[in-house]
């Protein structure tokens, strides 16, 4: 009885599926082809038909694979590639993508009042009457041409509870005992970029309407507003019917919160690519909503009442969406929508350098005089004493991937030092940006921590966060904290260094190039980017990166020096730390809330060729 050789040979060739790109699967294909069907084909040369079904089922294979693998990484957040997937996973993970972010200054206002006598003590004071509010969105300028917007109001006339000026006073005396004027000054929290309004015309109704702005990195959405006077709220979901407002006592001169109803709302989404931004409004028709809270039920059922038979009958489930839960569309008027644009690096202007008012909006009591109010509005002037912070570029795509995993198990709360690090890095952009947080224990108090930041300055720069963007952090991070939870922010300390290297250059290479290209290589491992709050300089890394350039035949000595103060007119921090002394095992350990910086790397990288 004859045996059937195929079957055996079947059982005992393996067959493998570990094949991933073109040269595998032909050499695979090849094997199983020559084992299986010899009887049939026997040329499988290139040029041979044989080999032409093996290369095209080779390209089949390789491009599954390749596809496959694709898909997989998309799946991986930190691994996609694909835009629309990566701001599909920000999006589902609650990450808001932002454009640029605004600086942040605080901003003195001054202004000159005359002096009267109080009938009732017999002192002289602040005219009462002349005293104004500088109203918010005061446009002001610094000398680069970066704009800024007054963000609340300034009341000169607001008193503490002891019956002082909350203002700072000051008597002009020019002669002899007698107050002829009073200078005033009170403090503004000013945020940069322009302010833009859009008017946008809507005829017929149309669900989830969607709005584009004009301009990209857009930092606050002001106000929107229809012809009718409805305002939209910004809400973080269309479900969300209800935004809390701020409100003011007149008489007691105390803020709250108070919980309105939004049936006019909006959502914001900004593209990744474009760092443009779109408003989305809700589905429902305000016309159906005058008299029903749903929809009839007639229009989303069968016409059986009454009837034994009926004729063709559509029902459009569309009609759910006409109701109120997700919103109000806008139809049949004019939006205006009025929002703040700008931001990154260079709004973080220099001390002293915003004074100029390009837009001042005042206001006065009824009782002002207008000769007396004309001269107390021309004598405004304005100055900031620190300088402006917060400014950053917009994410990067790996800033975006690398805060999606952390936001997945954040829950809307603080418990991990993981969600409190998620948390700083996702401040609202209108408050400003922190470049870099770090987290250590409190070693007097065991429930608390310490947050250690700091942020950049238009040069790019590590500098001291101002103490507004330290206020705008806390105020954000404490609606998110638990109860028994306690956080100090304090600035993180720069340490600037200097590295000093010597290197034996091959004879036939040009020492000036071999130089050159040593720094550069240095320069890329000490980038502020690559360092965290706390994180230590592996000697180590330095050392590869300078016996890896071509020309370098060995590396002498290699040493780190800290260097501060103002040395050749090129300013550094103030702090000092002896690098021999946190150096062990050719590591450089930082210190809690140490952050090593070379600041000046063209002129602090020094290379001497033996």
């Amino acid at each position: 009885m004859s045996e059937d050789i195929k079957n055996q040979l079947k059982n005992r060739i393996p067959r493998s599926y570990l094949a991933r790109d073109f040269s595998g699967f032909r050499s695979e294909l090849y094997r199983y082809a020559t084992t299986y069907f010899p009887d049939k084909i026997q040329d499988f040369s290139e040029a041979s038909l044989g080999g032409l079904f093996l290369d095209m089922a080779a390209l089949i294979g390789d491009n599954l694979s390749f596809y496959l693998d694709h898909q997989f990484h998309e799946v991986n957040p930190l691994l996609a590639t694909e835009m629309d997937n990566i701001e599909m996973h920000a999006i589902n993970a609650g990450v808001k993508i932002v454009g640029a972010a605004p600086a942040v200054a605080e901003v003195n206002f001054y202004i000159e009042v005359p002096a009267v006598v109080n009938s009732s003590t017999g002192l002289y004071e602040p005219d009462p009457t002349a005293l104004p509010v500088i109203l918010e969105n005061t446009s002001i300028q610094a000398d680069t041409g970066v704009s800024f917007y007054l963000t609340e109001d300034l009341d000169f006339s607001e008193k503490k509870p002891s019956g002082e000026y909350v203002a700072t006073v000051t008597p002009y005396i020019p002669t002899g005992t007698t107050p002829q004027s009073y200078t005033m000054y009170l403090s503004g929290r000013c945020v940069s970029g322009k302010m833009i309004t859009e008017r946008t015309p809507i005829s017929e109704f149309k669900k989830f309407r969607k709005i584009s702005l004009s301009y990209a990195n857009v930092s606050a959405v002001m106000r929107v507003i229809d012809t009718d006077g409805n305002d939209y709220y910004e809400v973080e979901s269309l479900s969300q019917d209800t935004v809390f407002r701020k409100i003011i006592d007149p008489t007691a001169k105390i803020s709250g919160l108070e919980v309105i109803p939004a049936p006019y709302r909006y959502t914001l989404t900004t593209d990744i690519r474009t760092r443009t931004t779109t408003l989305t409004f809700g589905g429902g028709d305000a016309k159906s909503l005058a008299d029903e809270l749903v929809p009839d039920p007639s229009d989303l059922a069968l016409p059986l009442y009454g009837k034994t038979a009926f004729s063709e009958f559509s029902i459009d489930p569309n009609n759910l969406l006409r109701t109120k839960t997700l919103g109000i569309a806008p139809q049949n008027t004019t939006l205006s929508i009025t929002y703040r644009y700008g931001g990154g690096a260079s709004h973080n202007v220099a001390p002293d350098s915003i004074t100029t008012i390009t837009g001042l909006n005042i206001k006065f009591q009824d009782s002002a005089g207008s000769e007396t109010a004309s001269s107390v509005k021309n004598s405004v002037v304005i100055s900031n004493p620190n300088a402006a912070s917060g400014g950053a570029a917009a994410q990067t795509i790996t800033d975006i991937k690398q805060a999606i995993p952390a936001a997945r198990s954040m829950q809307n709360r603080i418990v991990t030092k993981e969600d409190l690090m998620a948390r700083v890095y996702t401040l609202p952009n209108d408050f400003g940006r922190i470049f870099r947080a770090g987290i250590s224990d409190n070693p007097n108090n065991n429930l608390a921590s310490v947050l250690y930041i700091v942020s950049k300055d238009s040069a790019g720069n590590l500098e001291m966060s101002p103490d507004l963007l330290k206020d705008n952090l806390s105020v954000y991070l404490n609606q998110f904290r638990l109860v028994g939870d306690a956080l100090d922010i304090l600035d993180a300390r720069v340490v600037n260094y200097r590295i000093y290297a010597d290197i034996v250059c091959a004879p036939n290479a040009n020492k000036l190039d071999v130089v050159s290209n040593v720094i550069e290589s240095v320069k890329n491992v000490v980038r502020i980017d690559n360092f965290q709050i706390g994180q230590p300089i592996n000697e180590s890394d330095l050392i590869y990166s300078i016996i890896g350039v071509t020309g370098v035949l060995s590396l002498v000595s290699i040493r780190l020096e800290c260097v501060n103060g103002t040395v050749l007119g090129r300013a550094y921090s103030d702090a000092f730390v002896d690098m021999s002394s946190i150096k062990a095992k050719g590591i450089y350990f930082a210190s809690p809330g140490d952050i090593f910086e070379c600041r000046f790397p063209d002129d602090d990288i020094i290379i001497s060729v033996q």
